[in-house]
């Protein structure tokens, strides 16, 4: 991800680290994520670096 999150779609996001965790995945065979729970988390991990940068950027 050489992109910043506020340069990239959620599309893109989602699409780069759910593809990043099935390539983590082939390294250990033991663990079994099912793609979809991969998609999840990394729809899940947008969503809270969006809620966190909100907080980022709101003045204390």
């Amino acid at each position: 991800m050489n992109k910043t999150l506020a340069e990239m779609s959620q599309k893109a996001f989602v699409y780069e680290c759910a593809s990043r965790a099935l390539a983590a995945s082939f390294s250990n065979p033991a663990a079994k994520p099912s793609i979809a729970s991969m998609v999840r988390d990394a729809e899940k991990l947008w969503e809270e670096l969006q809620e966190w940068e909100n907080r980022q950027e709101s003045p204390p």
